[in-house]
């Protein structure tokens, strides 16, 4: 055996193992960031968060809210916005949306804030657009048939 085919094998079996090592370390990378999504819905500014937009009642006065809520529900969108960049760059996998009711609820909190959110855009026409990403991602791969009447 010639020392080219020697020094061939290990170089192939050193490229495979890097492979496998990479492939390994995108699947943990992964996993972290699931974990780190999931570990977000028991902060408790965020669960202040979301049953502030459950209270929010129908035609409610957005500038009012940003007012008296203004800070808080920044957690939450700025959360479901970042959420958008991750699967838009595919660092955090659809399926946590479109699999049980999590893609339901980002669809009800946008929808419910929207009139928040066009006020919001009057200062900064990109506030939340991967929020808005998110939710009509959800809107057109979730089966409507899954979505309540919140109306």
């Amino acid at each position: 055996m010639s020392i080219e085919l020697i020094f061939g094998l290990i170089g192939a079996i050193a490229g495979t193992a890097g492979i496998i090592f990479s492939y390994i370390s995108y699947a943990h990378s992964k996993i972290e960031t699931v974990n780190a999504f999931y570990l977000n819905d028991r902060d408790p500014n965020f669960i202040e968060a979301r049953r502030i937009v459950h209270t929010l009642p129908e035609g409610y006065d957005p500038i009012k809210v940003r007012e008296e809520h203004g800070k808080i529900l920044t957690i939450l969108i700025l959360s479901y916005d970042q959420a958008g960049i991750l699967v838009k760059k595919r660092k955090l996998p659809f399926w946590i949306f479109s699999e049980g009711g999590c893609g339901v609820a980002v669809v009800n909190f946008y929808e419910k804030l929207t009139p928040y959110i066009a006020e919001k855009r009057k200062e900064n026409r990109l506030y939340a657009t991967n929020f808005e990403y998110l939710k009509n991602k959800i809107s057109e791969e979730v089966p409507q048939k899954n979505f309540a009447k919140t109306k």
